[in-house]
């Protein structure tokens, strides 16, 4: 488990980590639930709110309820996820970005943003359900543009659901095709909301402590995020 982010102020902390391959595949669709459960706690000291991400705009506001009890690890479907208070919200992903946006006040919303996703507009769902001024904002690691050739047509798609230049979000390859930059995308659609990325993280595909879809891995980790009140 890596420490993406921690941050304390007036009261409160607001923390983000991800987990590595050691810990294991968090993928709540494939692993089982008591598996889950147990890599959770290991991981990190707690359960999670998980989804079932469908690389779209849907949110699902967490409940106390919806924590993994060995039942069921999964909340509901979306790549929204919203929570107020200490419930701790795991994206998981194996190259899609991973957004995190801390409220003041202690609301956190984290975003499954694939390619289709922010074509679609899933930054900007994600602000909205801030409702607050947000402290900061985390990428977890996901694929750079080194390692995300990338058709002419599909970067249109994201540029114009971005509302950005294409020239602002095309990157090249190691070998030179066409890229998505998908840190940079995610960067740029923030600013729009005049929100700063505070963590980027490292590549995927080059970094081999995280799974990678572009690799070839089923397994998925996960950013995990919370608030709480300072100890």
């Amino acid at each position: 488990m890596l420490e993406l982010f921690r941050r304390e102020a007036s009261g409160r902390q607001w923390v983000a980590v991800v987990t590595e391959r050691d810990d294991g595949d968090v993928h709540p669709l494939r692993v089982d639930a008591s598996t889950l459960v147990r890599r959770q706690r290991i991981a990190s000291g707690r359960t999670w709110v998980m989804l079932d991400e469908h690389h779209g705009t849907a949110v699902h506001h967490a409940r106390r309820s919806d924590r993994s009890n060995g039942a069921d690890p999964i909340a509901g479907v979306g790549d929204v996820l919203v929570g107020d208070g200490d419930a701790a919200l795991a994206i998981w992903a194996a190259d899609c970005a991973p957004v995190v946006l801390f409220g003041r006040s202690g609301r956190t919303v984290a975003c499954h943003a694939g390619w289709r996703g922010l074509a679609a507009g899933v930054l900007d769902v994600a602000v909205g359900q801030l409702a607050e001024r947000c402290v900061a904002a985390v990428l977890g690691p996901c694929i750079h543009p080194c390692c995300y050739e990338f058709g002419s047509v599909e970067l249109q798609r994201v540029s114009e659901g971005l509302g950005i230049e294409q020239g602002v979000i095309r990157g090249r390859t190691s070998a030179g095709a066409l890229a998505l930059d998908v840190p940079a995308a995610v960067r740029a659609g923030l600013a729009e909301h005049h929100i700063a990325l505070d963590v980027s993280g490292p590549c995927t595909r080059c970094e081999e402590r995280w799974y990678s879809h572009r690799r070839g891995d089923a397994d998925r980790q996960a950013v995990v995020s919370w608030s709480e009140v300072a100890q």
